[in-house]
């Protein structure tokens, strides 16, 4: 996210409780919506019913379990992203990440838009052909009078900037690992103030945007300290900077879209996201763990515009407790069909053409010699996929020892 070695420290140690993580917080998100469609519409969901009374109740976390699907998201990408940029020029990191994220977006925005237009989707003014391509770009929570047809992809802008930003500042990033989180954290501290002092829509979204990013780099400093880039006493002093940069651009906003108990939410996912990060059980390693873990994005996606219009259609017809049923069937129909379909196959072809691009180039010409580079220990967000070793496009098979060139 110097460009001597992107070697982890322990070879081959992939990171298997991060897939656990990913499938909780994808269980999170879609249960958070589900139960909030069940509330509004004054239907009782026994589920939602023991969540608030045995778990967020007494935690005090965010109301229907709001922020610990997205803050364990952002976190996840945080780690991930950072670990496969030392590997990836900044060109190279933007192409790669824009091919894993947009293609599947832009189905699923194409699907919520139809719905949308046809009344099977509520969104928050209706839709015209111009809202297709405003959300497909994620202009749409930026430009006045947009319709948001895929309202979960806000989450989204948020790792566009700092993909964006993290791509600006490889080269610092491989320098001086802490620099980069240090520079976000005077920016944001400034955009918090700035973004107080105007009200417009741009300005409202740009505010969601910092109030969220902290999480993200929060999960970049636990990478940095989990590959020894920087002194684990640094990488707790600059994560404290950012989760009380959190902590008050929540406290001075009173629209935070994931509402109270962000502080103990985020501390609370924190620890688990240490945690998790250790696991290597059975349950972390097993089959069925890696197969959701790769269909999270696919599933975060879809589960509002394949689950809303089912039970709108069939809850007045079979009941709300069968309609969820159908709904979560709808949901894995959907992301199975967008991830074995779009991703999966996108990513694959990238990748073919990044090789016979490189193969043309000539492998023999290089500027500098080579290093043997260790199967990378993380996942590309979302997706489950591990990425390469020199932060090839996942999605398919690769080497597992494969050369990086060594600039000086």
């Amino acid at each position: 996210m110097n460009a001597t070695t992107v070697a982890d420290p322990r070879p081959g140690h992939y990171m298997h409780g991060l897939d656990v993580l990913r499938v909780i917080c994808s269980i999170a998100v879609v249960y958070n919506h589900l139960a909030n469609w069940a509330r509004l519409n004054e239907h009782g969901f026994l589920v939602a019913d023991a969540v608030e009374g045995g778990i967020i109740g007494p935690l005090h976390l965010n109301e229907l379990a709001g922020f610990i699907g997205v803050g364990a998201f952002l976190l996840i990408s945080g780690v991930v992203v950072t670990h496969v940029a030392f590997a990836e020029r900044p060109s190279q990191f933007v192409a790669r990440r824009g091919v894993r994220l947009m293609p599947a977006l832009w189905v699923a925005v194409l699907i919520a838009w139809l719905l949308v237009t046809n009344g099977l989707l509520s969104a928050n003014q209706p839709a015209d052909a111009d809202d297709l391509w405003k959300n497909a770009l994620l202009l749409n929570f930026s430009i006045p009078d947009s319709s948001s047809v895929l309202g979960v992809t806000w989450t989204l802008t948020v790792q566009v900037v700092f993909y964006a930003f993290l791509a600006a500042c490889i080269p610092l990033l491989r320098r001086w690992p802490w620099l980069p989180a240090a520079i976000a954290a005077s920016g944001i501290s400034v955009l918090i103030s700035f973004t107080n002092t105007v009200d417009s829509i741009p300005m409202h979204h740009l505010r969601t945007i910092v109030t969220f990013l902290p999480v993200v780099f929060i999960g970049q400093l636990v990478s940095l300290v989990r590959k020894r880039k920087i002194n684990p006493l640094a990488g707790v002093a600059l994560g404290a900077v950012h989760f009380w940069l959190g902590v008050r651009a929540v406290l001075t906003w009173e629209d935070t879209p994931d509402g109270p108990g962000y502080a103990r939410t985020l501390l609370l996912l924190l620890l688990i996201l240490v945690l998790c990060s250790k696991a290597s059980g059975r349950i972390a390693r097993a089959r069925w763990v890696s197969v959701l873990a790769k269909r999270t994005y696919a599933i975060y996606l879809l589960h509002v515009p394949m689950a809303f219009p089912v039970l709108r259609l069939l809850t007045p017809e079979i009941g709300f407790g069968w309609a969820i049923l159908v709904s979560l069937l709808a949901i894995a129909v959907g992301a199975e069909l967008l991830y074995r379909f779009v991703e999966q196959p996108i990513a694959g072809a990238y990748r073919h053409w990044e090789r016979r691009r490189a193969s043309r180039s000539g492998k023999d010409r290089h500027d500098g010699h080579t290093v043997s580079v260790p199967y990378s220990p993380v996942t590309v967000k979302g997706t489950g996929e591990r990425p390469s070793p020199t932060g090839a496009a996942p999605g398919v098979p690769h080497r597992p020892q494969q050369a990086v060139r060594e600039r000086r």
